[in-house]
């Protein structure tokens, strides 16, 4: 008979988790990276800082879609945390329910248009 565990699951580390947290992690912390504020003029603004994530997001995005089911699906919770992210960073800024909601159509129509144009440009 197996022992049960002290620890119940949802407070237990998830190993894949905290990859997608470290990878999510990583593409925010290349994103505010001062070589594209001053380097390349990038505004430092929250629609500047939105577009970098993005870029980075939907770059390896591309490459996760070329890597097979597994590398898909950590693409999917990749994508799943990004958007968690985004609707939290909504939501402190003190966006309300409707422009909120306008707000992330309006941000996810961005993404789609920019998976878009990586996937035709061979990302």
């Amino acid at each position: 008979m197996p022992s049960k565990l002290m620890i119940p699951k949802r407070f237990r580390l998830n190993l894949h988790s905290r990859k997608i947290d470290d990878l999510y992690g990583a593409i925010v912390a290349q994103s505010r990276r001062a070589a594209f504020y001053i380097g390349y003029g990038v505004p430092d603004t929250i629609e500047g800082r939105f577009d970098l994530i993005v870029l980075h997001v939907v770059l390896l995005l591309a490459r996760l879609d070329r890597g097979g089911p597994s590398a898909r699906d950590l693409g999917q919770n990749l994508f799943d945390l990004f958007c968690r992210d985004l609707d939290a960073n909504l939501r402190e800024m003190g966006v309300g329910i409707w422009p909120f909601r306008r707000g992330v159509l309006w941000k996810t129509d961005r993404l789609s248009s920019r998976l878009c144009c990586a996937g035709q440009a061979g990302a």
